[in-house]
């Protein structure tokens, strides 16, 4: 079985729109997501870290789940954890934060979720 790439859950388009939108380039984006992904992918794993955060949170975060991705509604200290590890800048975070919401509405239609959370996109592996 071949393994996804990282990006894969992401449409091209919404590292530029993006990057248009922000002070981070497009190419600065694609590669904060895909370090990103493969933390996930490293620490614990994307479908054991989606089954820990479904268990506990009080209100389930999955949205989406398909054979190529999972879509999360997460509260935002999450990403406190993820942005500490990728050593990133505030703007970078604001940017990539912008990155994963764009991409999780693109994909679901629940946007009342997210416009109280946080959106988290993972590609599965």
């Amino acid at each position: 079985m071949v393994e996804r790439p990282p990006l894969a859950a992401f449409d091209d388009g919404t590292f530029d729109h993006v990057a248009a939108e922000t002070a981070v380039s497009a190419d600065r984006l694609r590669a904060l997501v895909r370090r990103h992904q493969e933390g996930v992918r490293d620490l614990p794993g994307v479908d054991d870290i989606v089954y820990e955060w479904r268990n506990h949170f009080h209100m389930d975060p999955l949205l989406v789940r398909t054979d190529a991705v999972y879509v999360l509604a997460l509260p935002g200290h999450v990403w406190e954890e993820f942005a500490d590890r990728l050593d990133v800048s505030e703007t970078e975070l604001d940017a990539l934060l912008s990155v994963h919401d764009r991409q999780a509405r693109a994909l679901v239609d629940a946007t009342g979720r997210l416009d109280g959370d946080t959106a988290l996109v993972l590609t599965r592996p």
